[in-house]
């Protein structure tokens, strides 16, 4: 059997340490470089909410998504008028731009923002956002396409005799 002297055990462990203490100092310095890629903010942070300007923009998918998300319907409470939740909650307003903003017909589902039904409030958010995901799918194919080149007539060649 093969017995290691101890020189070689010393080596073995200098250069195993050598290369743990490596790593070690590696993962440190990059954690040092990304806290300092971090900007330092210098103004004071309020825990003020966020205003309308400074929120970020949705699109009208991703804002029903958000709705869906937080007006969740419940069993037996499909026909609960859900507009003064809404303008308790402050969401109304964000409601109406939606229906302003989408090209969706939800005329059948929602006549007035005054009085509507959690499930009619539900369906109507499922239409905005397939619709606007449509167009959002349509948009991103045409700009797969690809790109037409200018027609040009095709010289039709005299019969060779």
């Amino acid at each position: 059997m093969y017995k290691p002297t101890p020189l070689l055990s010393y080596f073995w462990g200098l250069f195993s340490g050598l290369i743990v203490s490596a790593f070690l100092f590696n993962s440190l310095t990059q954690t040092e470089a990304e806290t300092e890629k971090t900007p330092v903010k210098t103004e004071q942070t309020t825990t003020s909410p966020v205003r309308a300007a400074d929120a970020p923009v949705l699109t009208l998918a991703a804002r029903a998504e958000l709705l869906l998300k937080y007006y969740t319907i419940r069993d037996g409470a499909e026909e609960t008028n859900l507009a003064p939740l809404l303008q308790k909650n402050g969401h109304l307003e964000i409601f109406k731009q939606m229906l302003q903003q989408s090209t969706a017909d939800v005329s059948d589902l929602i006549q007035s923002t005054q009085s509507f039904t959690a499930a009619q409030f539900y369906a109507s958010l499922v239409r905005i956002k397939q619709k606007d995901e449509e167009q959002q799918a349509k948009a991103q194919l045409e700009l797969l396409k690809p790109a037409r080149t200018a027609t040009t007539p095709k010289l039709q060649q005299a019969p060779i005799n």
